[in-house]
């Protein structure tokens, strides 16, 4: 909070003192509010917020800001030079809003037969049957899950579930609302 004040500060006597011309004042809010900034990848603070971004030296800038939040998909907002004369007021608004959009989440309900298997996806444990978990989604690339059981005295199992970006058909992947495993005896 003190980073921010000191920014807030320094941006006020910049303005009064009519050397502001390489620097652009800009408050950043998001729905909801709370989410972190990132500008050019550097941790600024927690929305509202405001930051004062200095004019980079050299000609066709990229000034980048991104948004994160826990249980949100990340959202960015890039700017560029276009021209070699343009300052950064020019590029860069004084107000940026960022409408953080919520991950879905996915509850899966996990059996087997017999109850008591363990079960871990990619490696982490997750509980013993019968349970349920909740996925959500990503952002980005599509993901594999390798849901595995495993019981002394039983095979081991495994259920691969592989995600995928929608199709040109239209068919888009759906997580299961169950899985269920039936052990067999070594």
């Amino acid at each position: 909070m003190a980073r921010v004040k000191w920014w807030c500060l320094a941006a006020v006597l910049l303005v009064l003192s009519g050397c502001g011309q390489g620097s652009q004042l800009v408050r950043i809010s998001t729905d909801p509010p709370g989410g972190t900034v990132f500008y050019n990848e550097k941790v600024m603070g927690e929305t509202p917020l405001d930051v004062v971004v200095e004019q980079k030296s050299g000609d066709y800038n990229y000034y980048s800001f991104r948004v994160v939040k826990e249980n949100y998909k990340p959202v960015e907002k890039v700017f560029k030079e276009l021209f070699y004369y343009q300052k950064i007021r020019d590029i860069i608004p004084d107000k940026l809003h960022f409408v953080l959009e919520e991950r879905k989440r996915f509850p899966i309900a996990i059996s087997s037969e017999p109850s008591g298997a363990a079960i871990s996806l990619n490696g982490e444990m997750l509980g013993k049957t019968p349970f349920t978990t909740i996925v959500e989604e990503a952002a980005g690339k599509p993901r594999v899950f390798n849901f595995v059981a495993d019981m002394q005295g039983y095979r081991q199992e495994m259920i691969v579930l592989r995600e995928f970006l929608p199709k040109d058909d239209g068919k888009v992947f759906i997580f299961p609302d169950n899985l269920h495993f039936d052990l067999k005896i070594k």
